[in-house]
């Protein structure tokens, strides 16, 4: 070793002498000079030096040097000074002066132009490795190097014949496109000139005459700039996506053994339209289309033969399916790793090296590493190859997560079978084709990546798939084509869940089969297909690679959140073995097993749950058999599709505890290791990886929020569990704990609630047990952590859970759990931490609606004050929750105003609620995320105020800029905060002790609401607009004869308007929006006097026809609303009015409102009394 070291130094000081020497060289044009320079610079590329031989600013200083030392005529010396230069840069990962760069660059571009073609390739290599990581630096010369005649377009031109210079100018390209995010990059019109020229090169490389490993570097630097393009700017391709994926889906399966280089189809079409040039087929598609008057003639007796042939192995094909792509996988796998070990493993100690480089530095890795042997050779190109399928993913995985999902999802066909389709050819291969049979491990984790992230964020897409077994059929639906495809996907997941042995493929296997269940339509499917994924996953639990449990896990998750709640998956949560003792701490029964028995039980690293598999016939079944065997709820027949579950048949399977709640507790909590002991407490205890135990809490989280009435009975177990986690040491774990213990919560509670509501509702937990649930929490370490944790996060989730606790509970509690609980939420509201505080708010806004609470003058004054302070903090997250909590104390108290409180009203103070008015008022000028809410606050305040109140001053002014802001809000902001306002001020119109017609707000506030039902785009704003006109009792609330007149014609209007929809998500909205108005014109109608009878006759002479037409529609449609109140009490009045007229004109606007109202009433009591008329098939039965 030290023998080692001394040769290091001295090479590193003979590598200074070089570079001094080389810094004081001068250049005299003499044969001397020369051959003295040439010999300098072979002695300093042949040094051994590493990052630490040269400081940064020395190394600039010989670039520079090396950079203006020869002149250009001097092309040898050149291309010497250009291999020099690279091979500097390549060694010494030095970052660059201003300057020194751009004397490289100059130095390279005006080399390309004055030397001789033959020392391009060397030039060329020095300007890729001055351009690597300083693609942001080199924006003045973009012209010269991307112009119309720019070098490296020239240099990359198709009449280019030499292959060196066309692989040196396609690393130029790569590296321009390489940048960081944030970084100043190429502009629009040069990216756009650089992914076109990689596109031709993807589709024109193969047709020429070039070295196969040329063509693979070539290749790889076009995927990789094409990725880069795609990761760093916003370049789309939508035009050229065809030919983009075409591209890259042949390149995919470039080199593998079962892949014929085939001609690359122009496009890939969104459609399954014909993608290949009949024309172009390969030569065995020749000779079949020269003996094809030879095959017409016997034609005949073929087809008979095959007939035969079809009856005869149609039993067969169903098991040939299943098989077929695991004896295909199976020859190339066992032939690679047999017959080529030795060229595989230094293949893969290639590819492991090569992560540590930069990957402009795997491009120029030196050929040296092979031998020359054919052996050498061959494994050259095989990990070329590899190297080539390994980009292509990376680039369509780059492709499919920035691509628009409704854009990629047209291309499915062409990477994704929908049917189990036998053969290799092009047409066929699909991204399983590499998944199940490419034999390097990286290309199969880059398929399986990519299929994730085209299967991610597709749940919208694939919602319509349904399962089809109409054997032949004309016409084949686009939903049973996404059925087949989804089934069709976790067959060959499945199969290839089988075949893998390598961690990490195996990981992100599992992490695909996840993402698939997340996004997949179950309930639209026959059920199985969970019930297969999971007895593949059961076998992995216990892997010894901790990244495969934790992947398990996620996928096992992604179960237990389907939604909605499938009866499948409740058979699959079913407990598999027999019920154990609920102890959180092992036996000594179970303590006398090993850990190495149990998880030890083959060299592949899993257990393969055998006994549990026989234990379970839910489990252990065959993969063809229902998965509903055991219930009748799933022992369906074909065509049913897989039902959700009901609580009531729950009820009898969810006695025991799940499998999944055991196996996540173990995961947990700390398991015995070593010798056992006769007492477990003595026992030396270990701990399961971090993530195995988070993804453990995560998934039990998930089923407690999708499939609570399964472990109703386990509430004892999962409250053990939070405890242990509220006294793990890792705050981690005591923030995933809170996240389960609000899940749990939430849950009780809803549980509670449908039990309150419906005595009859199945439910296995009652009252008492909650109760005792929150006692135990609450004694236990849950206050002490919401006081003393060090992680804010931790104490916010808390604060969470204790909002969860519910009125019926939190009424039931004893005093001193009553006090402490509002005692901490009071607390936290004047931590400055911004998620405590606004935690903490948001549980105040919870506890204020509780009538146990809300009657209690003291706790919503203590409440008040509390969210009025945050009201004025910095954070917008606090204010928008204490936003939020204002609002609702206000419907609080516009509660207990209106159920006859007369003590909390007389006893809640004016000045606070004059404060809580003002602040809710500036609040309204807020950001949106405030305004939302404070404009209700608003609201209910009006809906409040009491006469002791308005007839102070003080008060008076408050309103008026109260409604002011209300107006404003109506007419300006998001959708959202509009929609709130108009709900806000149909509250006001409900305190008939403000001064609605007589004030000057009157006038804004009708012209606001008559604009807003007549012209605004979005109908849920519309909808809270005509309920707000339809909410005032008095016909003084509506201003002069003419304004009323003016809000009618306005409602006219919005019905007419109703019908012109620009948006189709609105469509939904419309009939509720038609209804509104409708109830809106008669409610007014109901409070018509008559002086406004003349203002109302124009709008009834123009547009009364527009009313007609839509009771003409509620007529034939016989809706109920010919039978409400409104229209009766709307009659009525009409007759009522009709009796006291005398001039002209009101009998023309009375004889109008008479058609419109009382003639469809007489229709519809003669329709009622009329017999039902017979059809004309009746008749001529008759």
């Amino acid at each position: 070793m030290a023998v080692d070291g001394e040769f290091l130094r001295s090479e590193r000081e003979t590598f200074r002498n070089c570079c001094f020497k080389l810094s004081t060289f001068v250049y005299k044009d003499d044969d001397s000079t020369r051959t003295n320079l040439n010999l300098l610079l072979d002695e300093l590329t042949a040094a051994e030096n590493s990052q630490r031989s040269v400081s940064e600013e020395d190394g600039n200083e010989l670039l520079l040097k090396l950079s203006s030392l020869v002149p250009f005529h001097q092309e040898r010396l050149i291309a010497k000074v250009c291999q020099t230069i690279t091979n500097f840069k390549l060694r010494h990962q030095h970052s660059v002066s201003e300057r020194c760069l751009d004397a490289l660059l100059d130095f390279c571009i005006k080399a390309l132009q004055c030397c001789q073609p033959w020392s391009h390739p060397d030039i060329l290599q020095a300007l890729s490795a001055s351009l690597h990581d300083n693609c942001n630096r080199v924006g003045k010369y973009h012209e010269l190097l991307l112009g119309k005649q720019g070098i490296l377009v020239q240099l990359t031109d198709d009449g280019v014949t030499d292959e060196d210079v066309l692989t040196g100018g396609v690393q130029c390209l790569e590296n321009l496109t390489a940048k960081l995010p944030g970084q100043n990059g190429l502009s629009d019109a040069h990216s756009q000139l650089i992914f076109s020229i990689f596109l031709r090169l993807l589709h024109t490389v193969p047709t020429q005459k070039i070295d196969l490993i040329v063509q693979c570097k070539i290749l790889i630097c076009a995927l990789r700039g094409i990725q880069n393009l795609l990761l760093t700017t916003k370049l789309m391709p939508s035009d050229n996506l065809g030919p983009l994926l075409a591209g890259i889906r042949a390149y995919m399966f470039h080199g593998l053994s079962s892949n014929q280089l085939s001609p690359i189809p122009p496009s890939l079409y969104p459609t399954p339209m014909v993608q290949y040039d009949l024309g172009s087929a390969s030569p065995k598609n020749d000779k079949s289309k020269s003996d094809t008057k030879e095959e017409t003639k016997d034609a005949p007796a073929k087809s008979a033969k095959k007939s035969r042939r079809k009856k005869a192995s149609k039993k067969e094909t169903d098991k040939e399916k299943d098989s077929e792509v695991l004896s295909a996988n199976s020859p190339v796998k066992t032939e690679t790793e047999t017959a080529d070990t030795a060229a595989s493993a230094a293949s893969s100690a290639e590819d492991a090296a090569a992560t540590f480089q930069t990957p402009w530095m795997k491009v120029l890795s030196s050929d040296s590493e092979y031998s020359d042997t054919e052996g050498g050779q061959a494994s050259r190109v095989r990990s070329m190859c590899t190297k080539v399928r390994q980009t292509a993913f990376s680039c369509f995985h780059a492709l499919a997560k920035n691509l628009d999902k409704k854009i990629i999802f047209g291309y499915w066909s062409s990477f994704i079978p929908d049917t189990a389709g036998a053969g290799n050819s092009p047409q066929n291969q699909t991204l399983f084709t590499s998944i199940l049979k490419d034999p390097s491990p990286m290309c199969r984790m880059g398929a399986l990546s990519a299929l994730t992230a085209l299967v991610d964020r597709t749940r919208a897409f694939l919602a319509q798939a349904e399962e089809n077994y109409q054997v032949r059929t004309a016409f084949v639906p686009f939903s049973a084509v996404l059925g087949s495809m989804i089934k069709e996907l976790h067959r060959c997941l499945l199969l290839a869940l089988v075949a893998e042995n390598f961690p990490l493929a195996l990981t992100q296997l599992i992490k695909c089969l996840g993402t698939l269940v997340m996004n997949v339509p179950y309930h639209r499917l026959h059920p199985g297909l969970l019930t297969r994924v999971i007895k593949q996953i059961r076998h992995f639990l216990n892997h010894r690679d901790p990244n495969v449990r934790v992947a398990c896990l996620t996928c096992l998750g992604s179960v237990v959140s389907i939604q909605p709640p499938l009866m499948e998956v409740c058979h699959i949560v079913q407990p598999s073995t027999p019920p154990v003792s609920t102890r959180i701490y092992p036996t000594d029964s179970a303590l006398s097993q090993k850990p190495d028995d149990k998880a030890a039980s083959s060299d592949s690293g899993f257990s393969s749950f055998s006994t549990t598999d026989a234990a379970n016939p839910i489990m252990g079944q065959s993969s063809g058999q229902s998965s509903g065997l055991n219930t009748p709820a799933l022992a369906a027949t074909p065509g049913i599709q897989t039902p959700v579950f009901s609580d009531q048949t729950l009820q009898a399977f969810a006695n025991d505890t799940s499998w999944i709640i055991k196996m996540c507790i173990r995961n947990v909590m700390p398991q015995p290791q070593g010798e056992s002991s006769s007492n477990w407490r003595e026992t030396s205890m270990f701990f399961e990886p971090l993530p195995v135990r988070l993804e453990s809490l995560q998934v039990l989280a998930n089923l407690t929020n999708g499939y609570f009435p399964i472990i109703r009975k386990s509430v004892a177990l999962l409250q053990d569990l939070i405890q242990a986690c509220f006294e793990d040491k890792d705050p981690i774990v005591k923030l995933h704990g809170t996240k389960l213990l609000d899940e749990l919560t939430q849950a009780m509670l809803q549980d509670i609630q449908k039990q309150a509501q419906d005595s009859t509702a199945a439910s296995t937990i009652t009252l008492q047990q909650v109760q005792e649930f929150w006692e135990c929490l609450l004694s236990g370490p849950l206050p002490t952590m919401l006081q003393l944790e060090r992680n804010n996060q931790v104490r916010a989730n808390a604060c969470d859970c204790i909002s969860n606790i519910g009125p019926e509970v939190l009424s039931h509690l004893p005093m001193d759990r009553r006090v402490l609980c509002i005692t901490l939420i009071l607390g936290l509201t004047c931590e400055e931490d911004k998620l405590v505080k606004s935690a903490a708010v948001r549980a105040l806004g919870v506890y204020v609606l509780f009538p146990c609470l809300r009657e209690d003058v003291s706790f919503i004054a203590d409440a008040a004050n509390a969210i009025l302070t945050a009201m004025e903090d910095w954070s917008v997250n606090v204010r928008m929750k204490a936003a939020w909590s204002m609002a609702n104390m206000c419907d609080a108290l516009a509660l207990n105003r209106e159920s006859g409180d007369l003590e909390f009203v007389d006893e809640f103070s004016d000045m606070l609620l004059l404060k809580l008015l003002t602040v809710a008022t500036k609040s309204s000028q807020d950001t949106d995320k405030v305004k939302s809410n404070a404009v209700r606050a608003v609201g209910n305040l009006l809906r409040y105020l009491t006469e002791r109140s308005l007839g102070k001053s003080n008060f008076v002014s408050a309103v008026g800029e109260s409604v002011k802001a209300l107006v404003k809000n109506i007419l300006s902001g998001t959708m959202k905060v509009r929609w709130n306002a108009c709900y806000a001020i149909s509250n006001m119109f409900k305190n008939n002790l403000l001064p609605h017609g007589k004030a000057e707000w009157t006038i804004e506030v009708m012209n606001a609401l008559s604009s807003v039902v007549k012209d605004c785009k979005n109908f849920k704003v519309r909808i809270n607009g005509a309920l707000a006109l339809s909410v005032p009792r008095e016909r003084n609330a509506y201003g002069s004869s003419e304004l009323y007149a003016s809000v009618w014609e306005s409602l006219i209007e919005a019905l007419r308007s109703s019908e012109d929809i620009s948006d189709f998500a609105e469509f939904r909205y419309r009939d509720n929006l038609t209804d509104q108005i409708i109830e809106a014109i008669f409610h007014m109608l109901h409070l018509l006097c008559p002086e406004d009878l003349p203002a109302l006759l124009p709008c009834l002479q123009t547009k009364g026809f527009i009313l007609q037409a839509f009771m003409e529609k509620l007529r034939s449609s016989n809706a109920q609303f010919l039978k409400g109140p409104t229209l009766q009490t709307a009659r009525k009045q009409v007759e009522k009015v009709g009796l006291c007229l005398s001039t002209g004109d009101d009998l023309v606007a009375m004889q109008l409102l008479t058609e419109i109202c009382l003639t469809h009433a007489d229709t519809d009591e003669e329709q009622e009394n009329r017999p039902a008329e017979k059809s004309a098939f009746m008749q001529i039965y008759d």
